[in-house]
């Protein structure tokens, strides 16, 4: 009877001792709103409604939203707990104006603290189009450098103004940014768009001598040069990333990326020597370079070998030239008119118009080596091209113009009063 008594005893505490150490289960989900494949656009709000229920209890639920890579790609949004059983209903806005057209994962994420269950939905999501928002034309008086913007028939507002001389400035559609940068009497001052409200400033110093010599804008990356031989690159919250430093004797003028590469101009401070040289933009060390026979006025990327670099020679008279990277060589294509360049704009990666101080904007095709006169008239001493409405912004003097590329046709002019130091277009993204 004593060896029942004992056996039974040790049955009821291994039976206590399994119920305290039984595995606990995992949450269920269920989610019946959207339907799936059900397709959104940019700015829409999607309403998530879903059922969950855990015998243990739940301890967290959120939501979010995956890319087809799995990435989250709007902010996780916290769902308050109920009780054990429970169902909610959410609004989720698509509020990001960067996000591309494409296949898209709702994902619910309930977890009772020691196991965690996902809850999945597939959506398609429209990218937001993309539109211009905005032709803003920097000029400069006595009073200092000025912004403003022309509108879709060319009313003129004055949106900024600061004080000190120009030197370069560059928009990033992107982060809707404009960066300014003075010369010798001034900063780079960062303004964020359509407000023109400052965002981060680099301090200039006021010398007989230029400070900033070039800014220019690229992905998450402003590319500020100085007379010191610096090239600091900075993203759009102004944090300093890297930095590159110009050959002993030489300054950085113009710069371009492409291709992970970081393509400068940089000029002799006791001669008119000036060589392309080529950096790796991730770190920002010295890759290779080469002579080029004076100052450029555009670079731009063509294929993964080959930059095309244009400008006006030392000696007076246009230069257009192909720089192969791997060879570290250039040759010219073409001859170009006796007149000197004046601005560049690139249509895609093989058509681009060049502007001369003959009066004459001229069309070049790499593919054909075409080479033809394109509108007349104007000395376009700066050039943007809208891609997105195929038209043409052109300044010259005080005036701006507009042109309908395809038939070519004058839309509106704008008459500035100041000397326009450049024109940008900004789109919504």
């Amino acid at each position: 009877m004593k060896h029942i008594t004992i056996a039974l005893t040790v049955i009821i505490l291994f039976c206590f001792s399994c119920k305290k150490d039984s595995p606990v289960g995992y949450p269920s989900i269920q989610i019946s709103s959207p339907s799936s494949l059900v397709t959104y656009a940019v700015f829409d709000t999607i309403v998530i409604k879903a059922t969950i229920s855990d015998a243990t209890g739940l301890q967290s639920v959120v939501v979010y939203i995956t890319n087809a890579q799995n990435v989250p790609v709007l902010a996780t949004m916290n769902i308050p707990i109920t009780g054990k059983n429970m169902s909610f209903t959410c609004n989720y806005p698509i509020n990001d104006f960067h996000m591309s057209s494409g296949e898209y994962t709702i994902v619910v994420k309930a977890s009772n603290g020691t196991n965690t269950q996902y809850g999945f939905r597939q959506i398609y999501i429209d990218a937001a189009p993309t539109i211009r928002t905005g032709i803003y034309v920097i000029t400069r008086n006595n009073s200092g450098l000025h912004v403003s913007k022309l509108d879709s028939v060319f009313n003129k507002t004055t949106v900024y103004t600061q004080g000190g001389d120009y030197s370069s400035s560059d928009v990033s559609s992107y982060y809707r940014q404009l960066y300014i940068s003075a010369a010798d009497s001034g900063n780079e001052n960062t303004l964020s768009m359509p407000l023109a409200s400052s965002v981060w400033s680099i301090n200039g110093i006021v010398s007989p001598t230029q400070y900033f010599t070039n800014t220019y804008s690229y992905s998450d990356a402003v590319y500020i040069s100085q007379f010191n031989g610096l090239i600091k690159y900075y993203n759009h919250s102004g944090a300093g990333i890297v930095s590159s430093m110009a050959n002993t004797g030489y300054y950085p003028i113009k710069t371009c990326v492409w291709n992970n590469y970081l393509f400068t101009e940089e000029k002799c401070t006791s001669s008119s020597l000036r060589n392309l040289v080529v950096y790796y933009a991730p770190s920002g060390a010295s890759y290779e370079q080469t002579a080029i026979p004076g100052p450029v006025i555009g670079m731009f990327g063509l294929d993964v070998n080959h930059l095309l670099v244009c400008g006006n020679q030392n000696a007076g008279g246009a230069y257009l030239q192909l720089y192969n990277v791997p060879g570290n060589i250039f040759y010219s294509p073409l001859t170009l008119p006796s007149a000197n360049l004046l601005s560049v704009a690139q249509i895609d990666a093989q058509d681009y118009l060049l502007g001369f101080d003959n009066g004459t904007i001229y069309t070049y095709s790499y593919n054909t080596n075409g080479f033809t006169p394109y509108l007349n008239g104007v000395n376009a001493s700066h050039m943007q091209y809208d891609a997105i409405n195929d038209q043409l912004i052109v300044s010259s003097g005080t005036y701006v113009y507009e042109y309908n590329c395809t038939p070519l046709s004058l839309l509106y002019t704008a008459n500035m009063h100041d000397s326009v130091r450049n024109v940008h277009i900004l789109f919504n993204k």
